[in-house]
């Protein structure tokens, strides 16, 4: 049986239509949608809990104690959500003496006045004029540099 030459072009506008990507996957696939692939769940365990947490306040994050499923999630002990703009952790609390949270952290998002109101709190930087950065060290020993 014959087909009218046009049926063939039908059939492959169909195939088309029924593989084609719907608008959210085709936003995923550039990369601009907002789908998700997975969980990701950054945790430092510390004894120096609340030391932590209020160096954290103090550098204006956004600091939520209390429990979940998912806070404490390592540990045994208290646990708090930190974040600032879309960078988040989780802080545990740990019973273990001398468990440090140590790591270093960048911020590009911070003000000279907001600089100058840590300051102000009683922390000391070392500041490198190449660059104009500004490292202040946390408790439990880690660098934050801004």
């Amino acid at each position: 049986m014959a087909f009218p030459y046009w049926y063939l072009f039908h059939m492959l506008n169909e195939t088309k239509k029924q593989f084609a990507l719907d608008e959210r996957a085709q936003q995923a696939a550039a990369g601009q949608g907002t789908a998700k692939t997975g969980a990701f769940l950054l945790t430092f365990s510390t004894s120096n809990y609340q030391a932590m947490l209020k160096f954290f306040r103090d550098f204006n994050f956004n600091v939520e104690e209390g429990g979940d499923q998912l806070v404490p999630f390592f540990e045994n002990g208290r646990g708090a959500r930190v974040s600032r703009g879309d960078f988040d952790f989780q802080l545990e609390e740990s019973k273990s003496p001398g468990k440090r949270a140590c790591f270093n952290l960048c911020l590009a998002d911070v003000a000279d006045a907001e600089i100058e109101a840590i300051k102000a709190k009683g922390y000391t930087c070392d500041y490198e004029s190449f660059g104009h950065t500004h490292t202040f060290r946390m408790p439990d020993g880690g660098k934050l540099v801004i």
